[in-house]
């Protein structure tokens, strides 16, 4: 029986695959916690699935995704995973930002799993590639490969400093990826203009995250071997001063 969280990771990754299939792979990019999960080896499952695309109406957008939603194949691919797709909400629709909220329910424990998914009309970064998600992950559903385009470690890397620095409430899920993400080489070279900009933003908001902050908003979603080692302040402590002394290195 999946998880909640693996219910959510095999639905993002079929209506991936699905989207792929309707729309040029050149014209939409994944990003945030779901492009570190499926092709950097992060161990933090990814609640919701946020993308970037260009080139495309609002209404043309609207219109591929909710047939996909609706569409046979797709659902009977859910069903045969034990998964059903049983309320679909579009709470936002605008030129800049469009977003579909979604409740699936797991066929064995009949649990409801919210998830949302959100494109957003921001332009795309120059680094991005198109590759197959990490192979483990998909031997571990029983899927076929799945092709998309996705940000490379050193714009992941960019995008969660803004993030960190920019974000109305600082999330510490945003400093538990940038450990990862200097650790895959990401803070190899410098940063574009605009993310160093937001270094010392990010530096403070980095510095104002507690251990209980990580504990009631990321452990949970830690692939369950790794929250033992996680679930105490030294953990926590070392890794904060370990990205802190990363984005003070790039900032010199």
């Amino acid at each position: 029986m999946w998880t909640e969280r693996q219910t959510i990771e095999i639905f993002h990754l079929l209506f991936l695959r699905a989207f792929g299939a309707r729309v040029d792979k050149a014209l939409f990019a994944l990003k945030g916690g779901c492009n570190l999960r499926l092709f950097l080896k992060s161990i933090r499952y990814s609640e919701d699935m946020d993308l970037d695309i260009q080139t495309m109406a609002v209404g043309t957008l609207r219109n591929n995704v909710n047939r996909l939603l609706v569409e046979p194949g797709f659902l009977q691919g859910l069903r045969v995973h034990g998964i059903e797709l049983v309320k679909t909400a579009q709470p936002k629709q605008t030129r800049t930002t469009q977003r579909w909220k979604l409740t699936l329910r797991n066929t064995e424990s009949g649990a409801a799993v919210p998830t949302k998914i959100e494109f957003s009309r921001r332009g795309l970064d120059d680094e991005k590639a198109v590759e197959s998600v990490d192979s483990g992950i998909i031997r571990t559903y029983r899927l076929y490969p799945v092709i998309v385009q996705h940000y490379t470690v050193h714009a992941a890397l960019a995008q969660k400093v803004s993030a960190l620095a920019l974000r109305k409430q600082v999330q510490s899920r945003d400093v538990f990826d940038l450990k990862l993400l200097m650790d895959a080489g990401g803070a190899e070279r410098p940063l574009p203009p605009t993310a160093a900009n937001d270094l010392t933003a990010a530096i403070d908001n980095a510095l104002a995250v507690n251990y209980d902050a990580f504990a009631g908003q990321v452990l949970a979603y830690l692939e369950p071997e790794y929250q033992d080692h996680y679930g105490n302040r030294q953990a926590w402590n070392e890794l904060q001063e370990q990205v802190v002394n990363g984005l003070e290195a790039l900032r010199k």
